[in-house]
């Protein structure tokens, strides 16, 4: 008898389909390479420490979302994030600031005390998901973030970046591909907006020189 419930189980499994996992990553064309040339006195000086992202409901699994329409949601059983979507989220923050910074020192993901930071973003996870619509297949991501002063935890900036983008294929390697390029663009989208509420550096006190335009007589 337990042999033939062991082959029973051997064979629904073999029927299962196999686990896929994915992550969200940077486009090899976007511009976040340590190497390219920045000039840190345009930027506000301080320390800046990315918290993993709040990613509550659905999100907080490690399952893939998808929505039919504007109000079904459901989840694949066997298509997972390889990471939390916190952590992967707030990676891909660092990423993006490793190549557009708003602060002259290196921004941290997850520092042991981020409160010994100057600033902290906050990152809350509003959608992050295929969309299925009208016979087509849509990736939707849309973020919230706060630039808080650590300090006194006051919040210095925040703000809503959401996008929406057709996948012509439909695949899920397309979908998440999508994903990451939308989650970057979001993610550059609030990083630029909130670089306007820092402090600027003071401006040069050099005044340029007035040339001499009196003609002698």
């Amino acid at each position: 008898m337990v042999p033939l419930i062991l082959s029973l189980a051997s064979c629904f499994r073999g029927r299962l389909p196999a686990r896929e996992y994915y992550r969200l990553r940077v486009p090899e064309n976007g511009d976040t390479s340590p190497t390219q040339e920045r000039d840190a006195r345009g930027l506000a000086s301080g320390s800046l420490a990315i918290v993993p992202y709040v990613a509550p409901g659905v999100y907080g699994s490690r399952s893939i979302v998808y929505r039919l329409g504007d109000s079904e949601y459901g989840a694949y059983t066997n298509r997972e994030w390889a990471l939390p979507v916190p952590m992967m989220l707030g990676m891909l923050t660092e990423d993006v600031l490793r190549g557009r910074p708003i602060t002259a020192e290196q921004a941290v993901f997850d520092p042991p005390s981020p409160h010994s930071y100057v600033y902290l973003w906050r990152g809350l996870v509003r959608e992050l998901e295929e969309v299925d619509r009208d016979n087509q297949v849509f990736a939707a991501v849309r973020f919230d973030a706060r630039l808080v002063r650590a300090q006194d935890d006051s919040v210095l900036w925040s703000g809503s970046a959401r996008l929406e983008r057709v996948v012509p294929s439909g695949t899920m390697p397309a979908i998440v591909e999508t994903l990451s390029q939308l989650s970057v663009e979001a993610v550059s989208q609030l990083l630029a907006s909130a670089r306007e509420a820092l402090p600027m550096p003071a401006a040069s006190a050099v005044r340029a020189r007035v040339p001499d335009t009196v003609n002698r007589r």
